[in-house]
């Protein structure tokens, strides 16, 4: 129970992870024993720290709550405040006129005077106690199209993957259309998708502002470090492609990336806070150089067997309780025009609704000028319509027929026409990368060359 606005904050190194108590409540974050013992004692505490810092600090923001720490302040603290600013775009967006960006810097920046630690701060001996093999990749998983491609890059280029599902407590239907697809592909490849359930997930904000979701991918790279030293593994292979960089001025000139967890310049920085706790893995994404259409090509038409598995909706909406794709969301319609666009069955990875009636206009961004994309803060930029624009102008050289395809004809086939030698370049064009080592670069540059030369 809080006692004068202040929620006090432990944590616990347990046998098999870390325990986080707010207040009288605790949350486990728990490995595999074999995964756990092998994660060195000297670097346990500074882990401890990092991840119940992670998983708490928005709280300072939720009425105003003063945090206090049993613990010193992280050596990790630096990277979340510069990760937490920059992230603080994708709630402005999704959020349209209700916030602003200068609101919510004023809340963050007010909020580091509302929280207080405890000890001394502690230095660990670093060494290198991490024996890696070149050939063994940590991906987090999730069945979307980013880590399909990138479990089946790792292997073409002769790295054994080792896929990692979080399970966040707030999305059961995710949840369980996941833990089928996992299933299927165990009994398809004989590989497990290991499956870490994210309990502190319940800290996280479901109404107002939805704090405590702003650095979800972070939190997950920290909780992959143990997994880093369990099983030796030389890299942690995120899906972030090319997009992720776009950055474009907002109402109040602001110059903002709508997923800056997702550029390479986070990823870069990940590195060096997963260094501060002993890991010497590679942090990179095997599909930086390409566009979400791109990927899409050279998933579905050079590794189908595991194209199939794919499942890139948000399932938020009730419509997801029964439905892999739920049909309402800003994804799914993303997702199904590239399908149109490159001449993939839908129904291949499990699609059963028409993305292509009037009704789900509102779920396009190459319509957003008309409507405000709800649930994407990426639909919200240059880049994503953009994208869709060249998706709805070779859907249309295919002569996909649609509700919405004869809205792109009234609305944007001029456009499209005149631009599509220019997307084209720009879309399936393969670009520069900052966070691919020579010996990854160079074999993977050669196969999208080989997949996208034709489409340029």
């Amino acid at each position: 129970m809080k006692q004068n606005g202040i929620i006090h904050i432990r944590r616990n190194i347990i046998h098999n992870g870390v325990e986080i108590q707010v207040d009288r409540k605790t949350y486990y974050l728990t490995y595999p024993a074999n995964i756990w013992r092998e994660f060195p004692e000297v670097y346990r505490q500074t882990f401890a720290d990092s991840v119940s810092y992670f998983f708490t600090k928005h709280l300072s923001f939720v009425d105003g709550f003063k945090l206090a720490y049993n613990f010193p302040p992280p050596v990790t603290e630096p990277f979340f405040l510069k990760g937490f600013l920059n992230s603080l775009p994708e709630t402005v967006l999704v959020e349209g006129n209700s916030t602003t960006m200068s609101s919510l810097m004023k809340k963050l920046y007010n909020s580091q005077f509302n929280t207080e630690f405890t000890g001394r701060p502690r230095f660990a001996r670093f060494k290198n106690v991490n024996r890696n093999s070149w050939t063994r990749a940590i991906i987090p998983f999730s069945f979307g199209k980013d880590s399909l491609l990138t479990f089946a890059l790792a292997q073409e280029l002769g790295i054994k993957p080792y896929p990692v599902f979080f399970r966040e407590p707030r999305s059961p239907y995710e949840n369980k259309h996941k833990a089928k697809l996992a299933q299927r592909f165990y009994d398809e490849f004989d590989i497990d998708i290991n499956i870490f359930p994210v309990t502190a997930g319940w800290l996280r904000q479901i109404k107002d502002l939805f704090w405590g979701w702003d650095l979800l991918l972070t939190q997950y790279t920290l909780l992959l470090i143990p997994f880093i030293f369990g099983i030796r593994s030389r890299y942690l292979f995120w899906g972030n492609e090319q997009s992720c960089n776009e950055t474009f001025i907002d109402n109040e000139g602001f110059i903002i990336n709508p997923v800056y967890e997702q550029s390479h310049d986070w990823l870069l920085l990940s590195n060096a806070m997963a260094k501060v706790m002993g890991c010497n893995a590679i942090m990179a994404s095997l599909v930086e150089p390409i566009h979400e259409i791109a990927i899409m090509k050279i998933l579905h038409s050079r590794f189908p067997d595991i194209a199939k598995f794919q499942m890139s909706c948000f399932a938020d909406a009730k419509e997801a309780k029964n439905r892999r794709w739920c049909g309402v969301c800003s994804k799914c319609a993303r997702m199904y025009i590239f399908m149109m666009a490159l001449g993939i069955n839908p129904q291949k990875v499990g699609f059963t609704a028409n993305m292509l009636m009037a009704r789900k206009k509102n779920l396009f961004a190459v319509f957003a000028d008309q409507n405000h994309i709800k649930d994407s803060a990426y639909d919200q930029s240059a880049a994503a319509r953009d994208e869709q624009l060249l998706a709805y102008r070779l859907a249309y050289r295919r002569n996909v027929k649609g509700e919405l395809m004869d809205e792109y004809k009234k609305l944007c086939a001029v456009e499209g026409k005149a631009r599509e030698d220019e997307l084209r370049q720009k879309y399936f064009g393969i670009h520069t990368t900052k966070t691919l080592t020579y010996e990854l670069k160079k074999p993977l540059l050669r196969i999208f060359d080989e997949e996208l030369r034709e489409l340029r």
